[in-house]
């Protein structure tokens, strides 16, 4: 998640994406310390801690973690659940996966969707995606109000 000035960075920072320094550091933390780092108020190791807690059990634990920093307005929320519905786990499911790719897109996530193409669904999964996505953000989001991604 590199900022390309200095109006995305102070985006990104406010909705929960780390550096790329910050995001190596956190992935070398065990579940304890991310879950303190957490606790602490560190939108991005809520995140990791999720999906960590989610890929190595109890799955439904690290999704709930997951959805609440997305409901709180944390984007980066939604590449944790993506990464972990993308992951070769049992629950594995790469339209949901696509879907919130997609629901980070619509709340203002721009580049979102490179990361959105470079997974090579097929048009008939794509469209699956964003029906799936378009419910999510009436139930999920709740119709949350965008925040575009600076790309200066």
């Amino acid at each position: 998640m590199v900022a390309n000035s200095d109006a995305e960075a102070q985006w990104l920072w406010t909705h929960g994406y780390p550096t790329e320094n910050e995001l190596a550091r956190l992935e070398t933390l065990n579940l304890d310390q991310l879950k303190a780092e957490s606790q602490a108020g560190n939108k991005a190791a809520t995140v990791i801690y999720g999906k960590k807690t989610a890929l190595t059990g109890p799955f439904y634990k690290g999704i709930d973690i997951l959805r609440r920093a997305a409901v709180a307005g944390n984007l980066y929320a939604y590449y944790g659940l993506s990464d972990v519905y993308a992951s070769d786990s049992n629950n594995k499911n790469l339209v949901d996966s696509l879907a919130y790719l997609r629901l980070a897109y619509l709340l203002g996530d721009a580049k979102a969707s490179a990361v959105i193409a470079s997974r090579g669904l097929s048009s008939v999964e794509n469209v699956v995606a964003d029906e799936r996505a378009a419910s999510l953000h009436k139930t999920f989001s709740k119709y949350q109000r965008p925040s575009p991604r600076p790309l200066e």
